[in-house]
């Protein structure tokens, strides 16, 4: 992504009159097959719009500047058929079974032309992946009863989009509400999936030092301005020469967004570190490779991600809905009642 920025209209209040919100202010990036890239900041300084913006989950407000793929303008249909979105909050139902969930998304999601023996194939393989191959006959579970813990459906919610192979994974907060044993599991199967050729953008608030540590790339802003964008190893000597030096025995993402977090008054010169950035030579490479990209990279032909039939997809969301409220009687009671 390149020179993007994002604003909505905002109407008109007795304390305001009718304007423009900016979000993102002129932000740029970049993400390559392999590397971990984690977006960090404050509350309210663009995280979630930026990945929506990045997985094209953003169909209202001013969008301007560039994002492309293989160094072209991108296109939807084919960036869609390559890539999968994992959302921060967990939509599963707590009825099934984490074989019964997979194989029913599987079905939802991949086209007519698989067979139920590949389908079994792929669900198996996805779930020996993430780690659930022993929890695979457990239910989900929810507030009524037990099932998975919180780790293990994340890691179920990722292995859901996973069933299509993309190319390409965006998270949005996939951490998020987890204890420190849990983040470490999830991020070590994002890590994974990392090393097996995929690009993995995800949005995380304060990661753990350990955490921190399995970035490739680390993006942080603030107030919808790029602070960041580079290489993680590169990251706490390019504050320090700003003369923002993290101590010895800080987690430097926690004093990285301290730093930036406009919210309270002890906070860095933000728009001096926002300067610092755009005049580094981590933000000259980051343009050179971008120009680079445009001009090496192999053209992406235009590919259509195949999807099952109306008539299979009807057939699956009634035998889902049917056992869903078999196995909750109770569903019938709240709508007597």
């Amino acid at each position: 992504w390149n020179n993007l920025s994002y604003a909505v209209a905002t109407r008109k209040t007795a304390d305001a009159p009718e304007g423009k919100k900016t979000i993102l202010d002129n932000v740029s990036g970049r993400c390559a097959p392999g590397e971990l890239t984690a977006i960090m900041g404050p509350s309210g300084s663009g995280k979630t719009t930026l990945v929506d913006l990045l997985a094209d989950r953003i169909s209202s407000g001013e969008v301007t500047g560039d994002i492309e793929l293989n160094g072209e303008a991108r296109v939807a249909k084919t960036f869609r058929a390559v890539t999968s979105y994992v959302a921060q909050e967990d939509s599963l139902l707590g009825s099934f079974t984490v074989l019964e969930t997979m194989r029913m998304a599987a079905k939802l999601s991949l086209p007519n032309s698989v067979t139920s023996k590949q389908i079994e194939a792929r669900v198996d393989d996805v779930v020996e992946a993430m780690g659930l191959a022993t929890c695979r006959h457990t239910l989900v579970g929810d507030i009524f009863r037990k099932g998975l813990s919180g780790g293990q459906k994340r890691r179920l919610s990722i292995a859901i989009e996973l069933l299509s192979n993309p190319s390409i994974l965006i998270l949005d907060e996939p951490t998020s509400g987890l204890d420190s044993s849990a983040t470490h599991n999830v991020m070590k199967f994002i890590v994974k999936l990392c090393a097996e050729g995929k690009t993995i953008v995800c949005t995380i608030h304060q990661p753990s030092s350990l955490v921190y540590d399995m970035f490739t790339n680390v993006v942080v802003l603030s107030a919808g301005q790029t602070v960041y964008c580079g290489p993680r190893r590169l990251m706490i000597p390019h504050f320090a020469s700003t003369g923002y030096d993290c101590p010895t025995y800080m987690n430097p993402a926690e004093y990285f967004i301290s730093l930036v977090n406009t919210d309270f008054e002890d906070h860095a010169d933000v728009p001096k570190l926002v300067q610092s950035y755009a005049q580094s030579e981590i933000r000259k490479e980051l343009s050179n490779r971008i120009e680079s990209d445009r001009k090496t990279l192999q053209h992406l032909p235009d590919i259509e991600q195949p999807s099952p039939s109306a008539l299979r997809q009807f057939g699956v969301l009634m035998y889902r809905n049917t056992l869903n409220n078999i196995r909750n009687p109770g569903i019938y009671w709240i709508r007597l009642f």
